[in-house]
């Protein structure tokens, strides 16, 4: 019975050991992956050390310039429209409306021109090491312009009416 258990402990310990390697062993996604394989398909030249380190930066770049938490602006003016509403309030209603709306529009501004400086980074990067025509002929330019920006995520929190990024 005492073997028998110690056996069943032995076991555990194994599976939670090679649980925690195999979790420390997973790599992150490569967020260049897709157009590396568009690239490969277009048979064009892969992209060098330097074209990846460049884009990984514009990749981050983006990254980095969205909001990482729920903007306060418009959580505060939801709480305002909430009781507003319940009072019957609709000329308060329609102020915190209007909050709310000029707000989205400026977080979908900012993020327009964060996607644009990643696009107009990515496609130089792609020029300058000869992979841009080729693409260009294989893919034409509305699904260029899709790899170049779907190399960084765009959907989250961020894109929505409470800004922030996952």
């Amino acid at each position: 019975m005492k073997r028998s258990f110690n056996s069943s402990i032995v076991l555990v310990v194994l599976i939670l050991a090679s649980t925690a390697v195999a979790f420390a062993q997973r790599k992150t996604p490569d967020p260049l992956a897709p157009l590396k394989r568009a690239i490969s398909q277009a048979s064009a030249p892969a992209l060098s050390a330097t074209q990846e380190t460049a884009l990984t930066t514009l990749i981050t770049q983006y990254r980095d310039s969205l909001p990482d938490e729920r903007d306060e602006t418009i959580e505060n003016a939801r709480e305002s429209l909430d009781a507003a509403i319940l009072a019957g309030d609709l000329a308060a209603a329609q102020v915190q409306i209007t909050i709310i709306s000029t707000r989205v529009s400026q977080l979908q501004d900012a993020r327009m021109v964060a996607e644009a400086r990643l696009a107009i980074g990515s496609i130089a990067v792609l020029k300058s090491g000869g992979q841009y025509d080729l693409l260009v002929t294989k893919y034409g330019t509305d699904r260029l312009l899709q790899l170049v920006t779907l190399t960084a995520p765009l959907a989250g929190p961020g894109d929505g009416l409470g800004g922030g990024r996952r």
